[in-house]
């Protein structure tokens, strides 16, 4: 699980206690919560602690879009090993100044066109740690599965999220909803 939320925040959220009886269900809708997020936004939310290399395509031009990342250790282009390393100082990385960074430039040349000749190493990811509107986001979706869960008296709608349905027993949880699917539009990947 990458603790997007956690049984204290739903608890919080919901003026409740959970009875430990719940806790591995609690633990399993959470993980579904995290993985509709994920797949919902085309993003992983909490980056890896290690680097990983992944392969893009080269554009023939200066600059390579490439997935969300928090740090990149090694840039490196061609058809067949060895491939040859972009010197740190002979790259950008885009957004400069914010997370996540998705753009990579050349300073003095192009990456040769061509497909999957372009592996970058990074920490793949979103953010170093689960960024605030996640974890409102987690939070406000597991705790409408056990208002639904627990037949809530004053319920005011009820909805499908991922393969759940959830509710909101007042006007106050429903704006919360309203606002968390907004915000999960905003955050989700635009792609081309």
């Amino acid at each position: 699980m990458k603790n997007y939320t956690n049984r204290q925040e739903v608890e919080n959220y919901l003026l409740i206690t959970i009875d430990s009886s719940f806790y591995d269900q609690i633990t399993q809708w959470i993980a579904e919560i995290e993985s509709y997020i994920d797949t919902y936004t085309g993003r992983n939310f909490v980056a890896a602690a290690t680097a990983s290399a992944r392969k893009f395509d080269g554009t023939g031009k200066g600059s390579v879009l490439i997935d969300d990342c928090v740090e990149i250790t090694k840039v490196e282009y061609g058809e067949e090993a060895p491939l040859t390393e972009i010197v740190a100082g002979d790259y950008l990385v885009y957004p400069s100044n914010t997370l996540p960074k998705n753009k990579i430039s050349l300073r003095y040349s192009v990456f040769p066109e061509g497909l999957q000749n372009v592996q970058i190493t990074a920490k793949w990811g979103y953010s170093v740690a689960v960024p605030d509107q996640i974890k409102f986001i987690a939070t406000v979706f597991v705790s409408g599965i056990i208002n639904y869960s627990l037949n809530a008296e004053g319920e005011v709608s009820s909805i499908s999220v991922g393969r759940y349905t959830v509710s909101y027993k007042d006007d106050k949880q429903w704006q919360d909803f309203d606002r968390a699917n907004k915000m999960l539009d905003m955050l989700r990947k635009i792609t081309f």
